[in-house]
């Protein structure tokens, strides 16, 4: 990893680090739908041109839960709300960076002033359509 991604997660807002897990993890299963849409259509071009003797069904693959352990620095970073040039308040939030050895060596980190924060990523069926 480049000093240039290192920096990418230095001082993130952890809801972004946490966005940005369940984007990936969404965007992996789009894949995989796709994948398995491009296959399945495949399959029937070869049921029509006699290449298969009878229709298959392709492989549907999906995360049904994914966790995620991720080992992070935390710090409490404040955000001047300025009006009129006049500041008005300092709003508090949490920044984390994960950490990995070229993290912990750029920055001098050590593991054991580092913070642990599990995420559990589970399908939810969507709501009844009401008629």
């Amino acid at each position: 990893m480049s000093d240039r991604a290192v920096d990418r997660w230095v001082s993130r807002p952890m809801k972004e680090v946490i966005r940005e897990v369940a984007r990936s993890v969404a965007e992996s299963q789009e894949e995989l739908d796709r994948r398995s849409m491009a296959v399945q259509r495949e399959i029937e071009r070869a049921v029509e041109r006699g290449d298969l003797p009878y229709e298959v069904d392709a492989t549907w693959l999906q995360f049904s839960e994914v966790d995620v352990d991720l080992q992070i620095a935390v710090s409490l970073e404040g955000r001047e709300e300025t009006r009129d040039g006049e500041l008005r308040a300092i709003r508090p939030g949490i920044t984390v960076a994960p950490i990995g050895p070229r993290y912990a060596s750029a920055y001098d980190a050590s593991a054991e002033v580092t913070s642990d924060v599990r995420l559990k990523i589970v399908q939810v069926p969507p709501e009844r359509r009401r008629s």
